[in-house]
């Protein structure tokens, strides 16, 4: 005889591998899309203050504009020891250039750190 394949109780209910593999990959989508979301507006501040690719590169000390371009299609990562250079040439503070970029590459650390300068905040109006 054949073997006997256990009926689901809810037809519609996907597998839990599946599930758990839809919702990775919407995490992965929302991550892209965060991330593509920020190269984009770092794009525009970019043309903004009228720098090329090139040139924001050169003033970064980046010896190929190819890493501005991933960045801005959100593929890549501003390298490391070289973010205050970027809010510099784009003409942005520092500290939130930061707390953006965190905010859009580790969303979970920015949510950490917003929420502990909140209670810093808040402990410091108390007093």
């Amino acid at each position: 005889m054949g073997e006997i394949i256990p009926l689901r109780s809810d037809p519609l209910e996907a597998p839990r591998s599946d599930t758990q593999e839809l919702f990775q990959r919407d995490r992965i989508n929302q991550a892209r899309e965060r991330r593509a979301a920020w190269g984009r507006a770092i794009r525009l501040q970019r043309l903004t203050t009228g720098l090329t690719t090139r040139g924001l590169a050169s003033h970064i000390g980046l010896a190929s504009p190819g890493i501005i371009s991933a960045v801005e299609a959100g593929r890549g990562r501003i390298p490391e020891g070289s973010l205050l250079g970027w809010a510099e040439a784009l003409g942005m503070e520092p500290t939130l250039f930061a707390a953006s970029y965190l905010a859009a590459f580790e969303p979970d650390a920015a949510a950490l750190l917003l929420i502990n300068s909140r209670e810093d905040g808040a402990k410091g109006e108390a007093s």
